[in-house]
C-alpha cells in the first residue's frame, strides 16, 4: 500500500504531489489580457508546475482521481498566481491548518481547519492566506464531463 507524506516530495517551497493519475486529462485555464480562457500549460511560468511533476511510480496509482496534492501557503500568499478554472473537473480542498479566504465564483468565504471546500467544474477559484501562520490545504481533483471521456480513452489505449 503506497503511503505519502507531503514532506517526501516537495517540489517547491510550499507544494507537494502526494498521489497522481498517470493520465493527465484535466484542463487548467486562466484568462489572457483580452479576457479569453487559455490553457495554462501553454503559458511560460517562472516555476515548475504541478502538471510538470510526476509522483514516484508507487504513488502514480490513481485510477479515477486526477491528483491529490498538499500545499502550505505563507501569510498573505495565494495558492495560484491568478483566478483559474478547471472546465472538466471538480475539486475538493481540505483545510488542515491556518486561516484564509476562498474565492469561489466571485464569492469570498472564510476558511479554517477542518473545513472542506467544493469547487464545481468551470468555476473561477483561488485560496488566499489571511492569517499570520501557514495555511495548509489538501487538494483532490476529479475529472468530470469530457475529462472522463479522455480518461476512459487513455485507459483503453493502455490495454
Amino acid at each position: 500500500m503506497p503511503i505519502a507524506n507531503w514532506k517526501t516530495q516537495v517540489y517547491n517551497v510550499i507544494m507537494s504531489l502526494l498521489f497522481n493519475n498517470p493520465h493527465r486529462v484535466i484542463s487548467y485555464q486562466v484568462k489572457d489580457s483580452e479576457g479569453q480562457w487559455r490553457d495554462r500549460s501553454k503559458i511560460a511560468a517562472p516555476v515548475r508546475r504541478l502538471f510538470e511533476t510526476e509522483a514516484p511510480t508507487e504513488r502514480t496509482c490513481l485510477k479515477t482521481i486526477q491528483f491529490v496534492h498538499h500545499m502550505l501557503i505563507p501569510p498573505r500568499g495565494r495558492h495560484v498566481e491568478e483566478l483559474h478554472i478547471h472546465p472538466d473537473a471538480e475539486e475538493l480542498v481540505v483545510v488542515t491548518r491556518g486561516r484564509g479566504i476562498a474565492i469561489i465564483n466571485g464569492k469570498e468565504c472564510a476558511v479554517a481547519p477542518e473545513d472542506v471546500l467544493y469547487i464545481p467544474p468551470g468555476v473561477e477559484h483561488e485560496v488566499r492566506n489571511t492569517g499570520e501562520e501557514l495555511l495548509g490545504l489538501v487538494f483532490i481533483n476529479v475529472p468530470t464531463g469530457t475529462a472522463i471521456t479522455r480518461l476512459q480513452q487513455a485507459i483503453q489505449d493502455e490495454s
